[in-house]
Formats: C-alpha cells, sequence, structure tokens
C-alpha cells in the first residue's frame, strides 16, 4: 500500500475450470486472458498494487512478467468448491491485512469499461458503504420470462400462474440487474466478516451493499469457447478503432507496442500454452496415484501411458545428436520425453532440483532445435514445486 491509502486489487486466478480448462491463459486478442485484467488493475488511479492468487504456473509467469505481487494459492483454496472470498482472505492475509480499499477482479473477465474500477472504489470510499459491485441489465434473460419446461414438453411459468407475466415485449420488462463479474470493491472489515453482515454465500459483501451499472456487453466474463469468441472478438475491435485514430500520431510508441505483442506472442504461443497445461495435468495425474519416492523410470513409462491416453503424440528416450563442424554426431544422448514433436520433458526424481538440471534441458532444447521444455521432479511432496519451464 502507498502512504495516500490506494486500494489493493486482488486478481483470483485458480487453474482449474470445469466449463473451459485453462481459460485464465487462454489466448485473448493475442494475450493470455489474465493479462487484460492485471493491465486492467495497473490502469486505475484508485489502485496501488496488484497482487495475483493463482495455484496456475502460467499466471505466475505472466504475473511475475508484469511485476506483480504473487500470492501462492493453496491446494485446499483452489478445488471446485473453494469460494472465492475465502481465496481473496488468504491473499489479503499473505501480504499484510493492509488498510484501505480492496478491488476482487477475476482473471477470467478481459474486456470491463476504462474507469470502472476507479467508479466502483470512489463509489465505495464516498459512500461509506461495505461493498460495490459490478451489474448489468439481464434484458431478454429477465426473471419473469423464466419458465419450466415439463418432460412432456409442456410450458409453466416459473412461478405464479401467469406465463411471461403477462409482458411480451423486452421494453416493458422493468429493470433487472445480475453481477456481471466486472469489479467488486469492499472493505478490509467486509472481506473478514466483522460487520455482522448475515452468513450466506455472499456474506462478505457486508450489510451496506451498492452497485454500478454497467451498459450491455460492456463486461465479457469467459465461461464458455463461445464467451472466449466473443471477448477476442470485442478486444480486437477496439484495437482497430484505437489504431485507426492514432495512426500517423505517434509511429514510435506504435512499434514499441508491436514489438512487445510480438514479444508477449513468442513467449505465450496459444498452442505452446494449451500443450504444456495438457502435459502438467497428466504429470499431476501420475503423480497423485503414485506419489514421491520412486525411480525416474517408473514416473516416465507412466506418465508416457497418461500422455497417450489423453491423445498426444510421444517419442521416448528420443535420440539427441550433435551437429559438429558439418558432421551429425550420434552422441548418445537421450531426452526422456518428447511430446506432438514441440516440448522436451525432464523426469528427476532426486531430492531438489540442481542447476545441473536445468543445464541438461537447456542443451537438449538446443540440439533438439526445441524451444519449450519442462522439467519435472517426481519427488516433491506436491508436483507444482518441482515443476520448471524453460521457453528459448
Amino acid at each position: 500500500m502507498s502512504d495516500r491509502g490506494e486500494a489493493i486489487a486482488i486478481i483470483l486466478a485458480r487453474a482449474g475450470s470445469k466449463g473451459l480448462p485453462g481459460k485464465n491463459t487462454a489466448m485473448v486478442a493475442d494475450k493470455p486472458c489474465v493479462e487484460w485484467t492485471i493491465e486492467a488493475a495497473k490502469a486505475s488511479a484508485r489502485v496501488g498494487a496488484v497482487v495475483v492468487s493463482s495455484d496456475d504456473l502460467e499466471v505466475n509467469a505472466c504475473a511475475h512478467e508484469l511485476g506483480c505481487t504473487l500470492v501462492q494459492r493453496p491446494p485446499e483454496l483452489a478445488h471446485d468448491t473453494a469460494t472465492i472470498d475465502d481465496a481473496a482472505r488468504h491473499s489479503y492475509e499473505q501480504i499484510g491485512s493492509p488498510d484501505g480499499p480492496i478491488v476482487i477482479l477475476y482473471a477470467n473477465v478481459p474486456v470491463r469499461p476504462a474507469g470502472l474500477i476507479d467508479q466502483a472504489v470512489e463509489l465505495l470510499v464516498e459512500s461509506g458503504c461495505d461493498s460495490v459491485q459490478s451489474y448489468a441489465q439481464v434484458g431478454k434473460h429477465h426473471p419473469w420470462w423464466t419458465v419450466r419446461v415439463g418432460e412432456d414438453g409442456q410450458v409453466r411459468p416459473w412461478e405464479g400462474e401467469v406465463l411471461y407475466h403477462g409482458c411480451y415485449r423486452r421494453q416493458d420488462l422493468s429493470a433487472a440487474m445480475v453481477p456481471d463479474g466486472g469489479v467488486i470493491a469492499l472493505t478490509g472489515d467486509a472481506l473478514m466478516r466483522r460487520v455482522g453482515a448475515p452468513d450466506g454465500p455472499h456474506g462478505f459483501l457486508g450489510n451496506d451493499r451498492r452497485g454500478v451499472v454497467t451498459a450491455e456487453g460492456a463486461v465479457v466474463d469467459i465461461d464458455s469457447r463461445v464467451d472466449l469468441l466473443v471477448a477476442d472478438a470485442v478486444l480486437r475491435g477496439r484495437e482497430e478503432f484505437t489504431t485507426e485514430h492514432t495512426e500517423g500520431e505517434d509511429r514510435g510508441r506504435e512499434e514499441q507496442r508491436r514489438a512487445e505483442e510480438e514479444k508477449r506472442e513468442k513467449r505465450w504461443e496459444g498452442k505452446d500454452a494449451e500443450l504444456t497445461h495438457a502435459v502438467i495435468g497428466c504429470a499431476m495425474g501420475v503423480h497423485r496415484e503414485l506419489g514421491p519416492g520412486l525411480l525416474e523410470s517408473v514416473y516416465e513409462l507412466c506418465l508416457m501411458d497418461e500422455l497417450r491416453r489423453a491423445g498426444l503424440r510421444v517419442r521416448s528416450q528420443a535420440a539427441c545428436d550433435i551437429a559438429y563442424k558439418g558432421r551429425t554426431v550420434a552422441s548418445g544422448l537421450r531426452m526422456d520425453l518428447v511430446v506432438e514433436d514441440r516440448l522436451v520433458l525432464e523426469i528427476k526424481a532426486v531430492e531438489s532440483l540442481q542447476r545441473v538440471h536445468f543445464a541438461q534441458l537447456m542443451s537438449y532444447l538446443k540440439l533438439s532445435g526445441k524451444r519449450l521444455g519442462l522439467l519435472m521432479n517426481f519427488n516433491e511432496h506436491t508436483l507444482k514445486a518441482g515443476i520448471k519451464r524453460i521457453v528459448l
């Protein structure tokens, strides 16, 4: 926190997702999804620091690159039934429970209006309320138009006896809002349940709850493949509009922006990110089944089987020859596993990873012409602590 009492932004980015696996690092308009939220938080005039809470290696790498404070999400707060307020409280306590407003942001919301975060924080401070949340009009999904469809196909009102509440035109519907995921601003007392709010799934929002209303489609919360496509189209449209109106005004800045995008694209190439997630998921499955303490060869065989079950092409003990003075020399070097001819896996079962292990994988990547590698130490109590990613 700064001396001015600026807000702390806590970005929540759980690795698991049943609706759309890997959504927080999915490429949206040429950036990992989480990067859009980090940039929105950093652009806010009322945010003094950005904290990212995640159990996702790719998210943490992106957050580190962008200068965020990282909080490792523990497994008990990273499963399907873990609540957002528990994860936010954990992060808040890990950074020392600072005074001032707190902003909770979701990593899977790449589209939100400029100024939305500042608007929520300002209302929180000026009103003295417990929390401010962004809401969007439900439009054609209005509760009055909710029905029940029986097994016989018959349509009945959700409540009452009159279908559609007797309202047949969208413009005649009364205003109804739904949380859109754009922003939550709240006090530390509300988050920590110190304001005497009733128990319940949203008790952390306190007693005095306020809202800011966003325009239709101004916030896109990615939970499905369709949401991902919509967000990508919206953000690309914004970028085209901005480019058209700044062309010729600042070519130096535009060239710098493009260079930065190319750098990010090389590091976060969509296919590589998806493949990395898939391989790490398979490895974690093997580790959960076998645990630490076995031979490297056992983990290699089981991981190869798991990867093939996942539909991935795998080569085991792939030869790694050396080009020397125009000749190919059979070096006898072998790469443990090569997945989809792009990702080199080096399997270890040691007390701790050493510098020589990193050097070994780097050599394999250079000799084989690959750019992506994973070093995995299965002897760790939790496999995540023993996974290191190398990109050339």
